[in-house]
């Protein structure tokens, strides 16, 4: 049986249905092994829609696992047991980024042995590497066509819904907010289900401009971009009551990037200019934004401690350079040198490369790197070769992730880093 992880507000009212729940979930799980036979894009549809189950959570014996880790093993499993009579099976592992994945799954082995808390760390080997990259193998193989990326589109719009709708209900109720200090009306941060206001925005930041675009590419189609518009508007809502900063710098490099590649270059530098000029020349905007973007406020100086910590330990020796600090090996650095005063404990730098760097060492900071060179030269070929709006809507929503990523934890996270993978899938 399952329990729910979430804020106790929200546990205690899905309590009073924990039956009813549970039973639902054994219906859905036995539909998706159907529908994944059947067609495994509805089938990996389906589990797209349930990423945030992960924060439904139950054991076996010592075996702790999450409902979307299940959905992830039968979705896998079925798929390749369909396949597993074709000819040349084996083709299916074969994609463009093979050679990176089989980087990250060394180094982050290497890494969950060098770690601290090794039963903790092999739970987030498989959820964050292990289970991502084979949702990752099933859907570079079933995403074949526009008609197949709509599908994942809608699935991803849809598993937006209820983060979206209780973020908006939390901004007027507090309802289910995760931290008291959140919950005050004059400075109020939504958490829908989530335990920070930036885990919502960096959930919804992606699908956000994947959305933009959408629309722009079927503009002319009235129904579906309404359905588009319905799905969206929720989610800027959600984002902007946040007031996650990394969020909305995500969004605005997006932005440019879909405005220099789909709309005019020359034009876009320009208004990036005035926009840069009109920002300090306004003396109301410049005090507020300044700060921000020279990290002298407390947020930016918190980044800088937590960059200097993690510099600090991979000079250190060669051996750390190297390998890092291993799979949630940053907590035991941070506790061991932060002032609790003014640093609350963190398992991440928050900072996408030494994340990376220091979760899986500099071999599997080698390996994400390599995969998204090899996701911006493969995009922007295709862009040349054939330009539409859902190709660059792709590409933008990476953008999304790796400029949030300069200030907060946009991979390391059950949802996320299927995110990630489904977004280098979708070109």
């Amino acid at each position: 049986m399952f329990w729910f992880d979430f804020a106790w507000d929200i546990q205690h009212v899905l309590n009073q249905w924990w039956w009813q729940i549970n039973f639902l979930l054994l219906i859905v799980f036995v539909l998706l092994i159907r529908l994944t036979w059947k067609k495994p894009i509805n089938g990996l549809a389906l589990t797209i829609v349930l990423l945030p189950t992960y924060l439904i959570r139950s054991q076996i014996w010592f075996l702790p696992f999450t409902y979307l880790e299940i959905c992830i093993w039968a979705v896998f499993l079925t798929w390749f047991i369909k396949n597993l009579t074709t000819k040349n099976s084996l083709q299916y592992f074969s994609n463009p980024y093979r050679a990176p994945i089989i980087l990250i799954i060394i180094a982050a082995t290497i890494s969950l042995f060098i770690s601290p808390e090794v039963r903790q760390a092999a739970g987030l080997w498989k959820a964050y590497f292990i289970e991502p990259i084979m949702l990752f193998t099933v859907a570079a193989n079933t995403i074949k066509n526009k008609s197949d990326k709509e599908t994942i589109l809608w699935a991803l719009g849809l598993s937006t819904l209820t983060i979206s709708l209780l973020a908006i209900y939390q901004k007027f109720s507090a309802f289910g907010i995760f931290q008291p200090a959140w919950v005050a009306s004059d400075h109020r941060r939504v958490t829908s289900i989530f335990s920070s206001p930036n885990a919502v925005g960096l959930y919804l930041g992606p699908i956000i401009i994947l959305y933009s675009t959408w629309i722009i590419n079927d503009f002319k189609k009235i129904k579906a971009t309404v359905l588009k518009f319905i799905i969206m508007l929720p989610a800027l809502l959600a984002v902007w009551f946040t007031v996650s900063q990394g969020t909305w710098l995500g969004l605005a490099a997006a932005t440019v990037f879909l405005a220099f590649f789909g709309w005019d270059k020359k034009k876009t530098i320009l208004l990036v200019i005035a926009g840069g000029l009109i920002l300090f020349a306004t003396p109301v905007i410049r005090e507020k934004a300044w700060p921000i973007l020279t990290f002298a406020d407390a947020s930016g100086q918190n980044r800088l401690i937590l960059i200097s910590m993690s510099a600090d330990y991979l000079g250190t020796s060669a051996k750390n350079f190297l390998l890092g600090a291993g799979i949630l090996g940053f907590a035991d650095i941070q506790n061991q040198l932060r002032d609790p005063l003014k640093l609350e404990a963190l398992l991440y730098p928050h900072n996408i490369v030494l994340n990376f760097w220091l979760e899986i060492g500099l071999l599997g900071l080698i390996g994400f790197g390599w995969i998204i060179a090899k996701f911006y030269y493969k995009g922007l070929k295709q862009l040349q070769a054939s330009p539409d709006w859902i190709t660059l809507g792709v590409l933008a929503a990476m953008i999304t992730v790796l400029i949030h990523g300069l200030i907060d934890v946009p991979y390391f996270k059950n949802d996320l880093a299927v995110l990630f993978w489904l977004i280098v899938a979708l070109l």
